[in-house]
């Protein structure tokens, strides 16, 4: 393992950890079923007339545009949050939960593997990481349901109480002396809330590197962010900041491969690309001012391309969110608890456990087994036994009888004999 500095420099160790075949698939494939998944939601949502929101706005404002489309995604995202239209707030809840699903396989797996890695040095594969992650799916879904879960509790609480203060003369005096309450649960909700959501990037990394339930990663969040409030900031502060220099330079990297890429292919393409540059570009042309099929075609495999680098940058920025999260873990565990970095759950141990406890149990059943065979056969053997002894009793009861009885053979002597034995 390599040397920790519990400082900054550990997590500029996740810039490093951020080039893995692995998990940049993971978060590839995580992107892109995102993006299907959106495209699904929102094409039924628009048909049954639930959203304004149309698949192919996303499709042109995000993934086909020349630009990178955060700012157009972020502003549809804002506008279906601040909608008034309940059948929209559906159409989200529908799409976070499937987020969460997508992400719950996905962050296991990119976490797992990184806290593998650092932790012990050790690279595991992808059919590993993804095993892991489907073990312990539950725990990675509702880690971050939980803490939402107790700020709508105690939200409903209030609005219980709200609604009680409406029954005239007892609720007005109801609401006066249970408002105390209403102040606590208010506390409740901000500090579930808030705590939430700045620890939210702490729980995935805990359940990775604990093996655990949700509960305990929810407890683990909780608990570093109260117990080292200025080194859980300092870590926090450190992966911001390092995260946007990192995507900006792979922003950057990448508008000057594609720009390059345009600017060398059109050079000698001459005015054909031109043409098919302000198709993709976003400007007033459009597909139809295209003449040729194969045009067409070139400016939608482009457009095609573009969004594919725009998934790749993505990945990298999550892979890094990943890796830098699960660092700041481990360290913040270290100051916390006390705890090895090298300190890692490992699913070898409780299979070796689950084995030699099976094991245990066949040789209980064998030895029942056996033992049974033996009395079976000892019982035999006495049966036999008692047999033998009962056979020989009569054979000598037999000899006794035989020896008792009187001589009953005829007397065959002369009667001068007789006379003279008399």
């Amino acid at each position: 393992m390599q040397g920790i500095t519990q400082d900054f420099r550990d997590i500029l160790r996740g810039l490093k950890m951020t080039v893995d075949f692995n998990r940049l698939i993971f978060a590839f494939v995580g992107i892109v079923c995102s993006i299907i998944w959106v495209l699904i939601i929102l094409g039924v949502a628009s048909a049954l007339k639930l959203t304004d929101t149309a698949p192919l706005e996303i499709i042109n404002s995000v993934l086909f545009s020349p630009r990178l489309g955060l700012s157009n995604l972020l502003g549809i995202f804002l506008a279906s949050v601040a909608t008034v239209d309940w059948a929209e707030y559906i159409v989200l809840v529908v799409l976070v939960i499937g987020f969460l699903a997508i992400w719950s396989i996905i962050g296991g797996a990119i976490t797992r593997s990184a806290a593998l890695e650092f932790a012990r040095d050790e690279k595991i594969g992808f059919k590993e990481s993804l095993s892991f992650a489907s073990k312990k799916f539950w725990s990675y879904f509702w880690s971050p349901i939980t803490p939402a879960l107790g700020v709508l509790f105690f939200s409903a609480c209030n609005i219980l109480g709200g609604l009680f203060g409406q029954v005239k003369y007892v609720g007005e005096i109801a609401v006066a002396i249970g408002f105390p309450l209403a102040i606590i649960s208010g506390f409740l909700i901000i500090f579930i809330g808030i705590i939430g959501i700045i620890g939210f990037f702490l729980m995935f990394p805990a359940i990775s590197a604990e093996g655990s339930d949700a509960f305990d990663a929810m407890s683990r969040a909780y608990s570093y962010v109260i117990s080292k409030p200025k080194r859980f900031i300092s870590l926090f502060l450190s992966i911001i900041i390092c995260g946007t220099i990192f995507a900006f330079f792979v922003c950057l990297v990448a508008c000057l491969v594609m720009q390059t890429s345009f600017y060398t292919v059109g050079f000698g393409m001459g005015q054909k690309f031109e043409s098919i540059r302000e198709v993709i570009s976003g400007g007033k042309a459009t597909m139809a001012s295209l003449d040729l099929l194969s045009m067409k075609f070139t400016a939608l495999m482009l457009m095609v391309y573009m969004a594919l680098v725009k998934v790749a940058v993505g990945s990298l920025v999550v892979v890094f969110a990943g890796s830098a999260s699960t660092i700041a873990y481990f360290l913040l565990r270290k100051d916390v608890d006390g705890t090895d970095i090298n300190d890692v759950y490992i699913e070898e141990q409780e299979e070796q456990e689950e084995q030699t406890t099976q094991e245990e149990k066949k040789k209980e059943v064998v030895e029942v087994k056996e033992e049974k065979k033996e009395a079976k056969t000892e019982k035999v053997e006495a049966t036999a036994t008692e047999e033998e002894q009962k056979t020989q009793k009569e054979e000598t009861k037999q000899e006794e009888e035989a020896k008792e009885k009187p001589s009953e053979e005829p007397d065959t002597s002369s009667p001068e004999e007789s006379d003279q034995k008399k």
